[in-house]
């Protein structure tokens, strides 16, 4: 997938995008229903002979809604967002006129991905409509995974054959990756979703047609109700060998004035709340096969944590520190707790970092890039396998270098 710069590179100032349509009283009569709007000059032919136009007049909107189209499909197109419409409607349009919209780019701005339109709307006598001005955003998309090779575990000789792993917020990103090298490693897989239940099914079905071992299960993990019943779910199946505690929400990223005790209080509830409830449901299962927890965390957390995201490196941190203590506490169970704290990585999570900032963190790594999803997925492995056996209370970096301690 090509990135938003990638993308803004192929635009150009000056390119021009055309839509047409020819309006219908079946459309009228259809946007009516949609707005509500049932003005009589609109919908009633006899009202509006007795006006200046004589005949029906045409929402204004309906017409200017082919701008949206041209933003979302035409340019900037697929992944755009818009930000900005100025309007100034300049005749009335008529049940069968042919209305052209037209968009071209004025500026281009890579550093906000921002795009700049000039917009116009003629009628079929080439005559102005609707003139105004649109800014656009091109937004940067997680890669997509789901076209990857399908897998090829070896369910015999692999790892982790013979062991289940739960690995909480499955369906993207980290715990996407998680799950698919673990399958690919032998272990039967649980892929725990929230809201994302399009991407575990194919992320289910990317591990089957592979030849490996997953169930899929929706639960909200900050809810202890749904981790009970998840827990059932999991423990009533089987054993279980591994947790891997991912699920977590969304960065907020503000000053610290402009944040309230409640986002601080939000993100610990997400962060540490989640993964506590979901630890403690499944200890008795992990107790009686001496198995393993992995917990993501982050090294944004650490050392000079990250610029203005308080909320989520405070979580983050406390994290940390009750990984270490189950560690002390579990460790003479034969329970092995361990956390990985990845750099920047490269998924929908930080998707509303400035180019600037990643490139930053790329400069300063010595590997010269953003970590991805697979990186942190082959630390987790390590953790989760007999290799690991006599490893525990560790942190592991994931960080290209850019941390060493």
């Amino acid at each position: 997938m090509t990135s938003p710069v990638d993308r803004l590179l192929a635009l150009r100032v000056g390119q021009t995008e055309r839509l047409s349509r020819t309006i219908t009283a079946e459309d009228v009569a259809a946007f009516a229903r949609l707005s509500g709007d049932y003005n009589a000059l609109h919908l009633d032919d006899e009202f509006a002979a007795r006006t200046e136009f004589a005949q029906r007049v045409v929402h204004g909107f309906l017409h200017a809604s082919l701008l949206s189209t041209l933003i979302g499909m035409k340019v900037p197109g697929r992944g755009a967002l818009y930000v900005s419409q100025s309007i100034e409607f300049t005749r009335p349009v008529f049940i069968g006129d042919t209305v052209e919209a037209r968009a071209t780019i004025e500026k281009i701005d890579t550093e906000t991905r921002l795009v700049t339109l000039r917009t116009d709307i003629v009628n079929q006598r080439d005559e102005c409509v609707l003139r105004g001005s649109a800014q656009a955003k091109v937004l940067r998309l997680a890669q997509e995974r789901e076209g990857q090779a399908p897998l090829r575990p070896d369910v015999s000789g692999g790892l982790l054959a013979g062991r289940t792993a739960l690995v909480t917020g499955a369906s993207r990103g980290i715990g996407r990756a998680v799950a698919q090298l673990f399958a690919q490693q032998g272990a039967s897989v649980w892929i725990n979703y929230n809201k994302s239940e399009a991407a575990a099914e194919s992320l289910a079905r990317d591990i089957s047609r592979g030849g490996g071992s997953c169930r899929t299960i929706r639960a909200d993990v900050t809810r202890e109700d749904e981790v009970d019943r998840l827990m059932q779910a999991v423990t009533g199946a089987g054993d279980l060998h591994i947790l891997v505690n991912n699920a977590g929400p969304k960065i907020q990223s503000a000053p610290f004035e402009n944040f309230a005790w409640q986002d601080l209080a939000g993100a610990f509830e997400q962060i540490v709340g989640s993964s506590f409830r979901v630890t403690r449901a499944a200890l008795p299962a992990l107790k009686k096969t001496r198995g393993s927890i992995v917990t993501i965390l982050s090294s944004a957390a650490l050392g000079r944590t990250a610029h203005r995201w308080l909320p989520y490196v405070v979580a983050k941190s406390a994290l940390l520190a009750m990984s270490k203590n189950l560690a002390q506490e579990l460790g003479p169970q034969g329970i092995t707790v361990n956390a990985i704290s990845p750099s920047m990585v490269d998924t929908d999570l930080v998707a509303h970092v400035p180019d600037r900032i990643r490139q930053m963190t790329v400069s300063r790594t010595p590997l010269r890039r953003l970590a991805t999803p697979e990186d942190v997925a082959g630390a987790a492995l390590l953790l989760a396998s007999p290799y690991a056996s006599f490893i525990t209370g560790e942190n592991l970096l994931v960080t290209g270098g850019e941390i060493m301690i």
